[in-house]
């Protein structure tokens, strides 16, 4: 027999979306009446057959908190307190939207001091697929108050974007996290938004069967544990202890830190690794504790002191930051090993990182020259079936009960994990895109996303047996995705970091997001996007009679481009990311000169005619970047020009094609 009940999503602490009407729906005996009762305002329902009812609350303004009471006419009873009435976001994608605060704090050293806002609030959705339908309510999830308490563990790029969006409107902001790492856009799209994919769909099929899903699930662990076991017991370092204080190491090899094995006599090397050295501590310094912070390692890592281990991570991806205890160092020499295991021939210890040991005043630098010795070999290990990430699992289990509840709308930060598919993402965009506002009964629900930003380490796809390198496609895919109504893009061109994954600086990403968010909802007048070419005229000068070929003339008219300028970096002054491609693909970088609102680019072609005018359009920039006045960069693109049987005219304009 059912008895009253409301889903976790209408709990204490909510925020309820402002300006719409607000569906407040539960569970209870069918026939049962229920009444709900906020703002002294009574409204009152039927559970159906089903047991299910709802009714809709009128249109409130920002404010609060109030509180809401549920009884049914068997005299059960809820009470939800601490409302507050503001604009709620659905906060989704993969890794890069999941990644918590405590990823990022070092960065953002003062912002746990200052996060309390008790305007800002956060429901976060714990991991979870379901193949077999979409789920009525959450298994897990509580609405809180941002506090110093609560932040860490939550999703950085929501965070900073509702600070900046609370900032710019004084409007409460509530945020709803439905993201998980290495998950791809399928992941999150319903059956009804995949039709026609016939191959996830089939996919999704499998997984259904819940004891297939269960043998998966085992073998994953089962083969991770025998490969495990067997290189463990294989290493001569476990069985020699090659941690221990004072080893002979004079006959190891050396090798400097940071490097990629590939670029050394391990290139390839699968297995176990021992890497060695030996640093001074001062004496001010010796008997206190420590932090050691070592960039990040592929892919897994044991860390010792003088013989005790102080650390230990099992995945490439996070920050290897490790305490060593109090009393561990002494005065003058000291002695740190890594055991390392590469598990698909690509360990590396990632460049352009933190490997030190630092006390408030003091470090030590432990880049340079290391022993390491191999302490066993072994074959590739078994690859992971990541069953959550197959199609439709997390839409089931995480995003599917959110409909009811009313959102201001979507920030989605998604795609490093689709590049391989690049050819259909765009697709899957507008499909998830369009299937949101349907389940949500709007139209134009705002959709805002990040562009993929610059990222250069080579990654590989999930068959293990080829490299991708398809960030490109993917942004553009991203960037032809604006052609819907009521979508917004941030790019973060200039925001990445081309030796990580993960980038640090999710402030600027929050913060362009939240821009985008505040001229959609709050009519904003500021600019909040970067360059966009609209327009492209295309003019060859007459060839010259030696050489065949032509000065060619590619003026790029641009909007958003008030103050249009290059904005120098760590990789140069000039711009060098302009490439005209010709019907014979070649590829010929212009010169280039900013006119106002317009970028001019210049280069001796032959008169083959243009196929495309690129910009970026690669895993990473290799020069200076194109900004507005606002401080917004120009999003990498890639414009097809139409094709014609001569040369165009001058004077002719060429407009960018559509797909």
């Amino acid at each position: 027999m059912k008895t009253l009940k409301l889903p976790r999503l209408l709990s204490d602490h909510m925020i309820l979306q402002q300006n719409k009407k607000i569906r407040i729906w539960g569970e209870d005996e069918p026939g049962t009446t229920v009444t709900v009762t906020l703002l002294e305002t009574v409204y009152s329902a039927v559970a159906d057959e089903n047991g299910d009812w709802e009714v809709f609350l009128q249109e409130m303004s920002p404010g609060g908190a109030y509180s809401m009471t549920v009884r049914d006419d068997k005299g059960e009873e809820r009470t939800v307190e601490d409302i507050l009435v503001g604009d709620v976001w659905l906060c989704s994608g993969q890794s890069n939207m999941e990644l918590p605060m405590r990823r990022v704090i070092d960065h953002y050293p003062y912002e746990m001091q200052q996060c309390r806002n008790d305007c800002i609030r956060t429901f976060k959705i714990t991991e979870h697929s379901d193949f077999h339908g979409p789920l009525k309510d959450h298994l897990t999830g509580a609405w809180k108050s941002v506090n110093e308490d609560t932040l860490l563990d939550f999703s950085a790029t929501a965070y900073f974007f509702a600070r900046h969006l609370y900032r710019m409107s004084g409007v409460p902001v509530g945020l709803i996290d439905a993201s998980l790492g290495g998950s791809r856009v399928e992941s999150w799209m319903g059956r009804d938004m995949l039709e026609g994919y016939d191959d996830l769909l089939s996919l999704a099929d499998r997984y259904r069967d819940d004891a297939f899903r269960a043998g998966r699930l085992a073998d994953n662990e089962r083969q991770a544990h025998l490969w495990h076991s067997a290189l463990d017991g294989q290493d001569t370092g476990l069985q020699e202890d090659w941690a221990q204080r004072n080893l002979d190491v004079s006959d190891w090899k050396e090798v400097r830190l940071p490097f990629f094995f590939q670029d050394s006599d391990l290139d390839g090397f699968i297995g176990s690794v021992w890497f060695r050295r030996e640093f001074d501590v001062k004496k001010e310094c010796a008997y206190q504790e420590a932090r050691l912070h070592l960039g990040t390692i592929v892919d897994s890592d044991t860390v010792y002191i003088n013989g005790v281990e102080v650390g230990h991570t099992d995945y490439q991806y996070p920050p290897r930051k490790y305490t060593i205890p109090i009393g561990l160092l002494k005065e003058g020499s000291n002695e740190i090993t890594i055991r390392v295991k590469s598990e698909i021939g690509q360990g590396r210890f990632t460049d352009d990182k933190p490997y030190r040991i630092f006390w408030n005043e003091d470090q030590v630098d432990l880049t340079g020259i290391w022993k390491y010795r191999i302490g066993a070999r072994c074959e590739m290990i078994p690859e992971t079936d990541f069953v959550n990430w197959k199609p439709t699992g997390l839409y089931h289990g995480m995003t599917a009960p959110c409909h009811n509840y009313m959102i201001a709308g979507v920030i989605w930060y998604q795609g490093e994990s689709s590049a391989r598919t690049a050819g259909s993402y765009r697709d899957l965009m507008k499909r998830l895109i369009n299937g949101y506002r349907e389940k949500w009964g709007e139209e134009q629900l705002p959709f805002l996303f990040v562009q993929l930003p610059n990222f250069d380490t080579e990654t590989y796809d999930s068959d293990r047996d080829r490299r991708f390198s398809d960030w490109p496609a993917i942004r553009e895919a991203q960037r032809r995705t604006l052609d819907i109504p009521g979508t917004g893009m941030a790019v973060a061109i200039d925001a990445g970091e081309d030796n990580d994954l993960h980038p640090l600086e999710k402030e600027l990403i929050g913060f362009r997001l939240a821009a985008l968010a505040a001229r959609m909802l709050y009519g904003k007048k500021e600019e909040c996007d970067g360059p966009q070419v609209w327009r492209v005229d295309i003019e060859p000068t007459v060839p010259e009679a030696a050489s065949g070929k032509a000065k060619w003339k590619v003026t790029l008219w641009c909007r958003e481009a008030s103050g249009l300028r290059v904005r120098e970096n760590g990789k140069g002054r000039n711009v060098v990311d302009f490439e005209l491609i010709d019907r014979d693909k070649n590829v010929h970088v212009p010169d280039m000169e900013i006119v106002g609102r317009k970028v001019v680019l210049t280069a001796a072609m032959k008169l083959s005619p243009l196929r495309e005018i690129r910009y970026c359009y690669r895993s990473t920039y290799r020069g200076a970047l194109i900004f507005n006045k606002a401080g917004y960069p120009m999003a990498p693109f890639q414009i097809e020009v139409r094709k014609r049987r001569k040369p165009p005219k001058r004077g002719r304009v060429q407009k960018e094609r559509k797909k």
